[in-house]
């Protein structure tokens, strides 16, 4: 295995003197707040960062770098297909740093501002690669996306204007990129599908730190707390990376490969597995239980102390923080992917090609929508009191929350199965397997 670390002195000091970007917070298209009673994991304070020299993993193979990895030429600016929404400006939309929006995998903003008629292509952006199966993230007004899939050899990941679409900056990689991002005081961590975990540096795209277990194992999108950065692999094993120097803290083998993102709240990590289990593993490594949920788990969101995990033995399913089953509701088709949870109600689709809204506190389903001709693979989100979501059906849909009626759909080039959509500033980001990244705008 080998950890490339690049020199940080300069780069600390920005950290210290920096606000901090919380992956719970929420950042909004005009200031939003978070919802009353909702236990999401605030971002530590920089104590943790008093240091200007990351500690130390006792690990053979520190080998430092001399210098950080040079940035790759930025792309040239797409043409625009419609005319970009003057305001707001991308510094004012609100903020989605990480996969579902924060560690806890909400996938609900009730602070942005989405489209409610039918869209059209506000701008579009293709890469290299054949597809694009990562879900953005989007952070203090810059839109983080990875490219590439089955098909590729090869990926890359873009830093872009989320109002205009112009590259900031691109950065190549050897694999694909699948996963979404996260990102957290001043660094922008990925995983590829062939080993490689980065921290990359947000302004250009150079690599502070690399991981790389010369392995094949796919990374999920990862979870940051503090000083620790939380992912899952197909490798069967959840681990903790410090986030400052890119030392291995911790591994917990799960005996299934992961394939969604872990959960991080309130000092415990829970991981989904394909061995049919739940774990709960504290934040220093030590496993707390596991539940069966008697199929491979596809994800796992968590609200007031409450998970929502689905699973491929066609159940959705409320565990507490105790590993205790409140309530499971079983379809006739698997739960394919993460659910979105707002404070009542529960958002998930299936491989058949519905989404279902259930109430959070027993279960009862609310409504379905069935107008998708394939699977809901990818997870949906909320926000402005709708629901996005891409299907296999090469549409993206956008329905009432409270009662699933259809609001508009979008025909992309080709099935979006795992990019979930983000909302902001009156656009929804999606990526295809047709190998564009859309911003769609009314």
């Amino acid at each position: 295995m080998a950890r490339n670390r690049a020199s940080r002195r300069r780069f600390l000091a920005a950290v210290l003197g920096a606000s901090t970007v919380g992956l719970s917070g929420c950042g909004s298209d005009g200031g939003g707040t978070p919802t009353p009673g909702d236990s999401a994991t605030e971002t530590p304070s920089d104590a943790l960062l008093e240091t200007t020299t990351p500690s130390e993993t006792p690990t053979p193979s520190d080998t430092p770098t001399a210098t950080p990895e040079a940035t790759a030429t930025p792309t040239e600016t797409p043409a625009s297909t419609g005319t970009a929404t003057a305001t707001p400006g991308g510094s004012d939309l609100a903020s989605w740093p990480a996969f579902m929006r924060n560690g806890e995998h909400w996938g609900h903003h009730p602070d942005a501002a989405g489209p409610h008629e039918g869209v059209t292509v506000d701008w579009q952006k293709e890469f290299d690669q054949d597809s694009v199966n990562a879900t953005p993230v989007l952070a203090d007004g810059t839109l983080y996306v990875g490219a590439g899939g089955a098909g590729d050899n090869t990926g890359s990941f873009h830093a872009l204007d989320p109002v205009t679409g112009e590259t900031k900056w691109s950065r190549d990689t050897a694999r694909p990129v699948t996963s979404a991002a996260a990102v957290d005081r001043g660094l922008v961590y990925v995983g590829t599908t062939g080993g490689v975990f980065y921290a990359l540096h947000v302004d250009d795209g150079s690599v502070f730190w690399e991981w790389d277990p010369g392995s094949t194992e796919d990374y999920t999108a990862p979870v940051v707390d503090g000083r620790a950065v939380y992912v899952g692999s197909t490798g069967s094993r959840a681990y903790r990376f410090d986030a400052l120097d890119g030392g291995q803290e911790w591994n917990q083998d799960t005996y299934g490969a992961i394939t969604a993102s872990p959960v991080y709240a309130d000092g415990v990590v829970y991981a989904p597995s394909a061995d049919h289990e739940l774990y709960a593993v504290t934040a220093s490594g030590s496993l707390e239980w596991t539940v069966d949920l008697g199929g491979s788990v596809n994800g796992v969101a968590h609200r007031r102390r409450r998970l929502f995990v689905t699973s491929e033995s066609n159940t959705i399913a409320q565990v507490n923080v105790r590993g205790d089953t409140v309530w499971e509701t079983s379809r006739g088709d698997a739960f394919a992917a993460t659910p979105a949870v707002t404070g009542e109600r529960v958002f998930a689709g299936t491989r058949g090609g519905t989404l279902f809204a259930f109430d959070a506190d027993d279960g009862r389903e609310l409504w379905r929508f069935t107008d998708p001709d394939d699977g809901v693979t990818a997870p949906p989100v909320v926000a402005d009191g709708t629901v996005y979501v891409g299907s296999r059906d090469d549409s993206v849909y956008a329905l009432s929350a409270d009662t699933g009626d259809l609001e508009w759909s979008f025909a992309t080039g080709n099935n979006i199965e795992t990019a979930a959509p983000i909302v902001a500033g009156g656009r929804v980001y999606i990526a295809s397997q047709d190998g564009v990244l859309y911003a769609l705008s009314e």
